[in-house]
Formats: structure tokens, sequence, C-alpha cells
């Protein structure tokens, strides 16, 4: 198992795809909190709730996506190029190397949403103080979306792994996360918010300190309920690896 983790590690350090994620995920934060910032009327810029809705909204959405994306493309990209066959061959228990995979998942998922959760408090607090708003958001909002932001991050990374280790296909799978977060995800948020409240995005956005009605207020229920998601996503995925052929 160490050795599949180093492997694993190396392909995650080795493969410029990850980083080029990454680095777009911050301009494109980046750049959503400066046009909220820049764009609203100072009124709406006023007060604590406001302005950590905007750090909230842009950081914990946008950080969930680009983790699932980065859980997807570990294994989609594997498929793409056909580097699976001499992994599996290499490494024949195939739920060992699928839960390397998920170790290094939950890592950079991890790492995806804290930078995200940064970028946005970063870009907000700038496009405030450009603007002459005095920044409202306390230390320990701060200190709740970046923790909030970590492990939804992580955990919605082991949950694009697991779309990815079933769809195989790389452009269905990120497709589908990206239909389904920013979309599928805000229409049930507008018309079914108790439905929304156990969703995958609405229990990452409820780790990340929101407030909203269409979100659960218990912070340990949706770490339950998104960890929940997360294992079964990864039991599927490692049935699914090694039960179907990678030719």
């Amino acid at each position: 198992m160490i050795a599949q983790l180093r492997s694993e590690v190396y392909k995650w350090l080795t493969t410029r795809t990850h980083i080029g994620v990454l680095v777009s995920m911050v301009v494109l934060i980046m750049a959503a909190v400066l046009v909220h910032a820049f764009g609203l009327p100072v009124a709406r810029l006023q007060t604590d709730d406001q302005q950590y809705g905007i750090l909230l909204d842009v950081g914990a959405n946008i950080g969930a996506l680009f983790s699932a994306l980065l859980g997807a493309l570990c294994i989609t990209s594997e498929f793409r190029t056909g580097t699976i066959r001499p992994t599996v061959l290499v490494r024949p228990r195939r739920p060992r190397v699928f839960a390397a995979k998920v170790v290094c998942s939950l890592a950079a998922g991890a790492i995806a949403g804290v930078l995200a959760a940064g970028s946005a408090v970063a870009g907000g607090w700038l496009g405030l103080t450009i603007r002459g708003v005095s920044v409202q958001v306390a230390t320990g909002e701060v200190g709740r979306l970046l923790v909030g932001a970590l492990v939804g991050g992580a955990l919605w990374a082991a949950l694009g792994l697991a779309v990815g280790a079933i769809a195989r296909s790389q452009v269905p799978t990120v497709v589908g996360l990206v239909v389904w977060l920013l979309f599928v995800e805000n229409l049930l948020a507008g018309d079914l918010p108790t439905a929304h409240q156990y969703t995958p995005g609405g229990l990452a956005q409820a780790l990340a300190g929101s407030t909203r009605d269409a979100v659960l207020t218990s912070v340990p229920l949706a770490a339950t309920l998104l960890l929940a998601y997360a294992a079964a996503g990864a039991l599927l995925g490692a049935a699914a690896l090694s039960r179907r052929d990678v030719s």
C-alpha cells in the first residue's frame, strides 16, 4: 500500500493539469469576488452577513467544484491516456489502487478547498478596501470558512473520484459535475430547499457556515452526511474499478 501511495503522489506532483486546475480556480475566484466587490452598491456590502455571504458563495461553492474536478481527473485521465492498464498490471489488487487514489484525492481536495476559501477572503478584503468599505467579517467566521472548505473540498474530491471511476469518460464526468453543482443544486435550493439541505453541495455549504434556509444548521450532521456520501461513492468506485475491464 505504501508503494502504491508513493506512486499516486508522484503522479499528482508530476501532472501539470492538476496545477493548471488550481491556478484556474484561484483566478476564477479572485475575478468573481472582485466583480461582486466592485459591481454591487456600497449599501449591499456594509454588513457582516452580506460580506460573508459573498465569500462563502464564491469560495465554498467553486472550491467544492474544483475539488471534485481534481478527484475526477485523478482517474479519468488514466482511462483517457491508457495508463490505467500498466497501473493495474503492476498492482493487480485494484481496491488498493483505488484506496491510494482516494487518499491522494482527499489531500488534493483539502488543499483546493483551503486555497479557494483563502483566495476568496484575499480578493474580498482587497476589493472592499479599495472601495473604502470596512471589512466586517470576523476572524472566527473566516476560520469557519477555511475549515469548512478544507473538509468539504476533501470529501467532494472523493466524490469526484467515485464519479470518474464509474463513468470513466472524462468529458461526461466533468460536465456532469459542473451541471450538478452549478445548476441542479441551485434549482433545488430555490424550489426544493428541504431536499437541498441533504445534497452534497448543500452539505458543503453548511460546513462552511452558510445560514440559508436551504442549508442544514447542524455542522456535525452535515459533516457526517457528506462523509457518508463520500464513503458510499468510494465503495461504488472501487467496485466499478475492480469488476470492469480496463481495456
